[in-house]
């Protein structure tokens, strides 16, 4: 069955028992949005019911993963004096968690770069593939937020307390050569062999056992992920706490005017 369907923030198109769902605004690098995490979900729903898929790809348009939350969403609402992040939270933690539990193997390719929600929303899938120079980074401290989206559970049970402490709290870039050595994902390989690994995944998962993939990783999830709903709750709350600081507005705006932020610590 080779088919797809109509999306106005992704595309979904089925071709050999393969789901392939592709983050598709690339002349503004892929963001996460609220529109584009309703989307995905429904995607993810329709992939899980129709038995003929049996596998699902998730990439991005244009040689870019995604850039993570939507910047100008943000200082749309705060020109507006509107807070509304708690709804974004809300969403990134049930798309991440219908990732986890897609009762179907899911493989994540990365390119270019992916950050904060977008990176959070890769390691959500079984498998990631990603290109050894991809920019990769969790921006959230950069404009005075906490992780979201699921980052602080997925990470730390990644690699550890020490390590994600420095990754989540320095806001730096790292490479997907990086993130590979770290264990944050599956492996890194240079970019002209991204092809050639999907398709040995495809080989591999479109044509095993999917039942038992499926239950194998709900064991996995049941004795690793068993926080990971009140973890999300968690950054619900804190992270609409760090929406009303001035940190958080004078960095949008210093982003915006390309510029340092001048933190106060308010």
């Amino acid at each position: 069955m080779n088919s797809s369907m109509e999306y106005k923030y992704i595309l979904l198109d089925v071709k050999n028992a393969v789901g392939f769902i592709t983050l598709n605004q690339p002349q503004i690098r892929n963001p996460i949005g609220n529109p584009v995490k309703l989307e995905l979900m429904d995607a993810l729903a329709y992939c899980e019911k129709n038995d003929e898929i049996r596998m699902v790809v998730l990439r991005g348009a244009g040689g870019v993963f995604s850039a993570g939350g939507d910047m100008n969403a943000m200082k749309e609402r705060l020109d507006r004096g509107e807070y509304g992040t708690w709804e974004s939270c809300r969403l990134g933690g049930e798309l991440n968690l219908k990732l986890l539990n897609l009762k179907k193997p899911t493989v994540a390719v990365v390119e270019g770069a992916a950050a904060g929600s977008g990176l959070c929303m890769a390691l959500s899938c079984d498998f990631q593939i990603v290109t050894e120079d991809a920019k990769m980074v969790f921006a959230f401290v950069n404009i005075g937020y906490v992780p979201d989206s699921g980052a602080t559970y997925l990470v730390t049970r990644a690699v550890g307390t020490v390590r994600a402490k420095d990754i989540l709290m320095s806001g730096r870039r790292f490479s997907g050569r990086d993130a590979a050595a770290w264990g944050l994902v599956t492996e890194a390989v240079p970019q002209e062999q991204i092809g050639e690994r999907l398709s040995q995944y495809i080989e591999k998962y479109a044509n095993g056992p999917t039942k038992a993939y499926g239950y194998i990783k709900e064991m996995v999830n049941r004795s690793v992920y068993h926080a990971f709903e009140e973890g999300t709750e968690m950054e619900v709350e804190f992270q609409t706490i760090c929406e009303r600081t001035n940190d958080h507005k004078e960095s949008v705006y210093a982003f915006f005017e390309k510029r340092r932020p001048k933190f106060k610590g308010d």
